[in-house]
């Protein structure tokens, strides 16, 4: 008795090449190939268009003299980056901005680090209180610069509100450079903390448990246990958590603007909002180039030290 023969299996949808042009027999040639190729695409674009392409442009457009006044350009090499060097301004203001980044990045990772450990100590309502932690970094910063700057107005903000109830005189926060400053990185890290904490909460979550039955069984403090079990852990974890804020605080424009404006006298102005003046208030867009070229060095130079700590870490265990 003859056996069925079975049918052949045909993809649907699929096209004979033969009918298709040229190119778009290669693009059919190369989707069969290499599919993840197109998956990633859209991605690619994206980051093409809404980042690789800015930091192109506006580095080179630090080696020609541009202005909105004018459709001359001329070149002008490296004069743009000695000009922006020689700025006495501009030197106060990366002062000030890599103390902003130091102060506001270490505050947010200790806070956010302590936090995702108390929170694994607690055993109820411990979902709802993780989404109460994480508000502040689900608000814009722009929103959350005005919000604080009504607070701490010294004629009808909430704070003062209260301070005049308790007797306490009207404080002028914002106004004074030696509050001002502080009363800026606090939001900031109030702002921001629950992103470190939510890096932190996943890498918890992810430890294994075997290293601390053992150190229970062997008696170990919860200090020792902290010091030689977790923190060696969740080294490549908390590494990760610092770059994203390093790299994040450097940025920092929409929450000094709203609150502050940079001032007093310049205390709490940082490079994002010095350059954005030095293009569009001072119609020198070269400089700014020269300078924003100058901070994607810096914080490209922070961030390969501490990939290259990471890897080394991540490599040693």
């Amino acid at each position: 008795m003859a056996q069925p023969t079975e049918a052949p299996r045909l993809e649907p949808n699929t096209p004979p090449l033969h009918a298709l042009g040229g190119w778009r027999a290669a693009l059919y040639r190369q989707t069969r190939k290499r599919p993840y190729i197109f998956y990633i695409a859209p991605a690619l674009i994206v980051l093409l268009a809404v980042a690789i392409y800015p930091i192109v442009f506006s580095t080179g457009l630090s080696f020609f003299r541009v202005t909105f006044d004018s459709l001359d350009r001329p070149f002008v090499g490296f004069e743009n980056f000695i000009r922006i060097l020689e700025d006495s301004d501009y030197r106060l203001v990366m002062g000030n901005t890599l103390l902003y980044v130091l102060i506001t990045v270490s505050g947010s990772v200790a806070l956010g680090f302590g936090t995702a450990l108390l929170l694994r100590r607690i055993t109820v309502g411990r979902n709802w209180l993780r989404v109460i932690l994480i508000i502040p970094m689900m608000m814009a910063p722009i929103v959350v610069g005005l919000t604080w700057h009504w607070m701490l107005d010294p004629l009808f903000g909430l704070i003062n509100w209260v301070a005049t109830g308790l007797g306490l005189p009207r404080q002028t926060l914002l106004a004074q450079a030696a509050t001002a400053r502080v009363v800026v990185m606090l939001v900031d890290i109030w702002q921001w903390y629950p992103l470190v904490f939510l890096i932190i909460d996943a890498g918890l979550s992810s430890l294994p448990r075997a290293p601390y039955e053992s150190a229970r069984l062997e008696g170990a403090s919860p200090w020792m246990v902290f010091r030689r079990i977790t923190l060696p852990m969740l080294r490549p974890v908390l590494l990760v958590a610092l770059l994203l804020r390093t790299v994040d605080a450097f940025r920092t424009f929409d929450l000094v603007r709203v609150m502050t404006d940079g001032g007093p006298n310049m205390t709490t102005e940082t490079l994002s909002l010095f350059l954005y003046r030095t293009a569009f208030t001072f119609n020198k867009l070269s400089r700014a180039g020269a300078g924003a070229t100058i901070m994607l060095i810096v914080i490209g130079i922070v961030s390969a030290v501490m990939f290259r700590y990471l890897y080394r870490d991540v490599e040693a265990r």
